[in-house]
């Protein structure tokens, strides 16, 4: 029994804590971001790479050494200043007054620990229990956050709209492509806050069989809401998103919902569609539950790029290169998206395409000519040349777009929807997003963040027949499509648009319809409710 016991305290006291203290940092952060992730899979290979590093450290270490406990001692002391030395900057880099004397700090931190660690004497296997022992518990509290946030709650179910035979469209199954551009404004709100006039683009839509919603404007104040409510066909339910988070600002609920199952493609998978989504950088809208295929930039992600930009080589840039918000990755993420819109206009369908465009979101990558806009800042008052740039562009692109997936003859020709998910952001809210406070939101502040572009581009129907009309928003815009195409009787909801108290109240939902010019304009509910014939 003896030497059982003290062969199972040699095994206690061997040194796993490297490998633990190198998994920690990227599963805290991990747990920290996790209300942006859908999915675990950002997490592995930063993880791999994490500990891997760390064994072939101690291994090292061990070699020279010939003794595994420094050599632990060593390596976890290694890897704890590489990885925590953006956090701690965080902290205190201000108070120090600069990089220069944090480093110096974190050097001599680091020749001391060695100092202290090679002089070890008998304290190293008690140290190394202990060591190993909270690296294990830190790691298990942040992994139950990680499966709270993973696990907690399942997205709603997505509600059968009653999908019928008989189509309007004279029983075609047209392409369908739901394209969201993020923050794209209306040419109102391009005109009445930015000076531009955007007109010859929404002509050069009409001329293509499009139908321009000039009045529409978005139903909430971010994409993920937003994208819900498109694509469930309903309004969010504000109390349950609220019971279901675990704070006011917990946008991880609606981050779930976002990857499905969402009515719309469920819907139009039964009738046979294949789901093809084309995703961008953003984490949260990576993947959908119902999707059947998946295409996205092979560059690095999101959260690959975050734990580098932690870690000491964020100190001289190594994280710049891979980083997402870097305007070279996402510049690629968005030729990337359209070079794919582009090739599938060939594929045999019926396909049901989402992508989701961060542009003319910032930042701004691009030049009206598509030439390349540098990591230096375009200086201008509050970016609005940038934007608008950028937004010029886009309309090339789209124009380009639309053009090759109209080039098939007429009875092939896609059903078109694009859109904006929200609008720009006012100067006041773009200072303080995080607390600004949208009951304290101008009018003109309202106009420009919902004013969205809304274009549908509907074969073979007439879209006022269909029940377009100039204020439609989101949430009624596969009403209508089902209506035309499927058979289907929904009735098209009344428009309502929705601001929240701030960042810190995400779901806190109350009504602005009325306040937004134009509001009270919008179509009669009389003849909202009319069914298309």
């Amino acid at each position: 029994m003896t030497d059982a016991l003290k062969r199972a305290r040699i095994d206690w006291t061997w040194p796993v804590h490297p490998l633990l203290a190198a998994a920690y940092p990227v599963v805290f952060l991990f747990a920290a971001n996790a209300a942006d992730q859908v999915t675990l899979e950002p997490l592995w290979w930063p993880l791999f790479e994490a500990v891997a590093s760390a064994g072939v450290l101690f291994a090292v270490l061990f070699r020279v050494l010939r003794d595994p406990w420094r050599a632990g001692l060593l390596t976890t002391l290694l890897v704890t200043l590489f990885y925590w030395y953006g956090h701690v900057w965080n902290v205190i880099g201000a108070w120090l007054g600069g990089q220069l004397p944090f480093v110096v700090l974190w050097v001599a931190i680091a020749l001391a620990g060695i100092v202290v660690i090679l002089r070890a004497g008998d304290w190293k296997r008690p140290a190394t229990g202990f060591l190993n022992l909270l690296a294990a518990l830190l790691i298990l509290l942040n992994g139950f956050d990680i499966a709270a946030y993973t696990f907690g709650s399942e997205p709603a179910d997505a509600r059968p709209t009653g999908s019928g035979t008989g189509a309007e469209g004279g029983g075609r199954e047209p392409d369908i492509y739901y394209l969201i551009f993020d923050r794209y404004a209306s040419g109102e709100v391009l005109r009445e806050h930015y000076g531009f006039d955007n007109g010859p683009f929404l002509d050069a839509l009409r001329d293509r069989g499009f139908f321009v919603a000039d009045e529409s404007r978005a139903n909430y104040i971010k994409t993920p809401l937003s994208l819900v409510s498109s694509l469930n066909m309903e309004y969010l339910d504000g109390e349950r998103l609220s019971s279901e988070a675990a704070s006011g600002g917990d946008s991880g609920v609606i981050h779930r919902q976002l990857r499905g199952p969402l009515t719309v493609p469920s819907e139009l998978k039964k009738l046979g569609y294949r789901h093809v989504h084309i995703a961008n950088w953003w984490e949260p809208g990576a993947t959908n539950a119902t999707a059947d295929t998946v295409l996205r930039y092979e560059g690095s992600s999101e959260f690959s790029s975050a734990v580098l930009r932690m870690s000491a080589l964020g100190a001289f840039g190594a994280g710049a290169q891979l980083d997402p918000y870097d305007r070279a990755v996402l510049r690629q993420h968005t030729l990337f998206e359209f070079r794919t819109l582009e090739r599938l206009a060939d594929e045999p369908g019926p396909k049901f395409v989402f992508a989701h465009f961060l542009v003319p979101h910032p930042p701004y990558v691009f030049r009206d000519d598509g030439s390349y806009v540098t990591n230096e800042p375009i200086a201008t008052p509050d970016e609005r040349e940038g934007y608008l740039r950028q937004m010029e562009y886009v309309n090339t692109r789209i124009l380009t777009l639309v053009d090759r997936l109209l080039a098939r003859p007429v009875a092939d020709r896609p059903l078109i929807i694009l859109q904006a998910d929200e609008g720009p952001f006012p100067v006041r809210y773009d200072a303080d997003e995080w607390q600004f406070d949208w009951h304290t939101a101008t009018t003109e502040e309202l106009d420009e963040k919902f004013g969205i572009l809304s274009a549908y581009h509907l074969p073979g129907v007439d879209p006022e027949e269909a029940g377009l009309y100039p204020s439609i928003t989101p949430v009624n815009s596969f009403r209508v499509v089902l209506n035309a195409y499927f058979g289907t009787d929904l009735p098209l909801l009344e428009d309502r648009i929705f601001a929240h108290r701030s960042q810190q109240d995400f779901y806190d939902f109350f009504e602005i319809t009325d306040q937004v010019s134009g509001g009270g304009q919008h179509r009669p509910l009389g003849q909202r409710d009319r069914q298309p014939t």
